[in-house]
Order: C-alpha cells, then structure tokens, then sequence
C-alpha cells in the first residue's frame, strides 16, 4: 500500500522502524502547513524554511525518543514556538559584535555574541516543544481543538462557533480551561508570558 494511504499515526509507527519513505511521507503532507506558520511570524521564506527543515530533521534524528501522540500538533506546536523565538531574536536590539583592539587601534578578533548560546538555546527549544505538546496533549479533544483555531488559526470565539457548530459560550469555557491547564502546566517556564 502507498505510504500516502497510511494515516500519521501509522507513518509514525513506520518511522520507529527507520522507514524514510515514512519519514518523507510525513514531510510531504505537513511541511507546507508547518512552514505557513513559521512564515506567519518571521516574515522571511529563508528563515521559514529554515526552521521547517530544523524541525523535521529533529523528528527524524530523535525518532526514537519522542511520544507523539498528534503528528500535525506536535509540528503545528514546534512550527509556532519555534517561530516566536526566531521572531523575538529578528527584533531584538543586538550586540552582534565585540571586538577586541590592539594598541594600534586594529581589532584583533571579533566575536559574535550570540554563538556561545546556540547549543543551549536549541536544548531549550527542543525541553520545551515536548513540554508544550505533552501539555496540549493532556486537554479533552474538543478543548485541545477549541484551543488550535484560537490560537494556531487565529479564529475568533464567533468563528469557532460556527465551525463547530457550538455556542460561544461552550466556547469561551473550553478556552478558558484550556489556558488555565497551560498556564498550571507551564507554572515554571520563562516562557509562559509568550504564549498567552
């Protein structure tokens, strides 16, 4: 059977078994949508693709550590948070350079600032997007999904409503338990203040 007829959670089970044509199934079907999301906040197709490409390869390389329990989540989760960090890194005001002179007035070396961090920086994110999809996973299905349109597909409580046939009460509800599981979930995160 075609790897295009499997469902995610089987290509995932695939994926366990260092099946690539699995592993680029999965690319194929959620890569435009993740890179959608990234662009949505960096502004820049060479850093959205950037970030796309990072987050498969992580997939791809810690296959067989991570718990999915929703591919499209977890990329959709990743895509999102990966994308915020990158967009506070774009504005924020850097000290690119220091450089160190000689007597003569020549610079001597020149170190860029934000190199010593990369490592540590990418360990967090990574902490982080499991922390975050362990966490969504946690909510009721409707709740989790309520949670998605508002704040993956920006839809408003009227729009969700009417997507999902609901009152916008059962709406606001349903958000506002799931940001209060977020918030109980990610208590002692530095993070916490971005995603709400």
């Amino acid at each position: 059977m075609p790897t295009s007829n499997y469902t995610d959670s089987e290509l995932l089970q695939l994926i366990l078994l260092n099946d690539e044509k699995a592993f680029n199934a999965l690319f194929e079907r959620h890569w435009s949508k993740v890179y959608a999301v990234c662009y949505r906040y960096v502004r820049d197709e060479e850093s959205a693709l950037e970030i796309t490409h990072d987050i498969f390869l992580n997939i791809w390389n810690k296959r067989a550590q991570l718990n999915i329990n929703s591919f499209k989540n977890y990329v959709l989760t990743s895509a999102s948070y990966r994308g915020i960090r990158k967009k506070q890194q774009i504005n924020a005001i850097p000290i690119d350079y220091v450089e160190d002179y000689s007597r003569d007035g020549h610079p001597l070396t020149v170190t860029h600032l934000y190199a010593a961090n990369t490592g540590e920086e990418k360990i967090r994110a990574e902490e982080f997007e499991t922390k975050i999809t362990l966490i969504l996973s946690e909510l009721p299905k409707r709740c989790r999904e309520i949670y998605l349109l508002s704040r993956k597909e920006n839809l408003s409580i009227n729009e969700i409503s009417v997507k999902l046939n609901i009152s916008k009460r059962t709406v606001e509800n349903q958000l506002t338990a799931a940001l209060k599981h977020l918030r109980h979930g990610l208590k002692y995160s530095g993070i916490l203040l971005i995603l709400m």
